[in-house]
């Protein structure tokens, strides 16, 4: 059972990041995001991808490359979401 502690920090993360994204992000027809809230939004995404990471790391260290590898794909997947999501708020 290698990495439990980190698949629940990863999961933790999860849920904070979606709790802290309003539907404003996603494109809802909404007043613009507030600064403060864009900010822990931001914040919170970046905990998961960093959370991940260190996933990734254990996975690798516990021998378990080609789950390593296809997590770090799905990383580098989010992170291009996040990247296109960024650039549809209005800033």
């Amino acid at each position: 059972m290698a990495c439990e502690l980190q698949k629940i920090a990863a999961v933790v993360a999860f849920g904070n990041a979606v709790a802290s994204t309003p539907g404003v992000a996603f494109g809802a027809v909404a007043p613009p995001l507030e600064p403060l809230l864009a900010a822990k939004m931001w914040l919170s995404w970046v905990g998961v991808l960093v959370t991940l990471g260190l996933l990734s790391k254990c996975l690798d260290d516990a021998g378990r490359h080609q789950d390593a590898e296809t997590l770090r794909q799905e990383i580098d997947k989010l992170k291009g979401e996040m990247e296109s999501i960024k650039n549809s708020v209005p800033h």
